[in-house]
């Protein structure tokens, strides 16, 4: 499909995308993101392919779209409230500031241990909360590069604390 037949689609299907999207989402702005993100996957396929129903594939995708939302939207409540719940446990238990404390400076000492370079893109990622791309162009390093420096960093931290009882 041409960019002018395809922005011909786009103008047309749009409130019909965003209605199904709203009717999953209740959420005007978030709707607004999900069918752009569902339109701009539509125009990617379609580049690659030719779909034989496009309206279908469209309105498939604004419902795959809204559901990774709905995930996403799960974990990040889940992260709140476990930290609502540990800020509550530290209030209501100052010693608990000690073994927080202990935690910290376990991380810390171990991130010294770690290669200067997975170092490096351990704070990129993690302190500055850089996406593996951008991490990758900054260093001129490929993606994949970066993935496998996190996991082996990851894995080094998991092996060490396995051992250490911090809870």
């Amino acid at each position: 499909m041409n960019k002018t037949g395809f922005e011909a689609f786009f103008k047309e299907k749009y409130s019909q995308a965003y209605f199904l999207a709203l009717r999953i989402l209740h959420d005007d702005e978030a709707s607004k993101d999900v069918v752009a993100d569902a339109f701009e996957l539509v125009w990617r396929r379609t580049q690659q392919e030719k779909i034989e129903n496009i309206s279908s594939y469209l309105m498939m995708s604004v419902r795959n779209v809204c559901l990774d939302y709905i995930r996403k939207q799960n974990v990040r409540s889940h992260y709140v409230q476990a930290s609502v719940q540990a800020t509550e446990q530290l209030v209501h238990n100052p010693d608990q500031w000690d073994v927080r404390e202990e935690r910290i400076q376990a991380i810390m000492g171990s991130l010294d241990e770690l290669t200067p370079r997975t170092r490096q893109i351990l704070k990129l990622c993690y302190v500055e909360r850089k996406k593996y791309r951008e991490v990758a162009v900054e260093l001129q390093i490929s993606e994949s590069a970066v993935k496998k420096h996190i996991m082996q960093a990851l894995s080094y931290m998991r092996q060490k604390f396995r051992t250490r009882k911090f809870y």
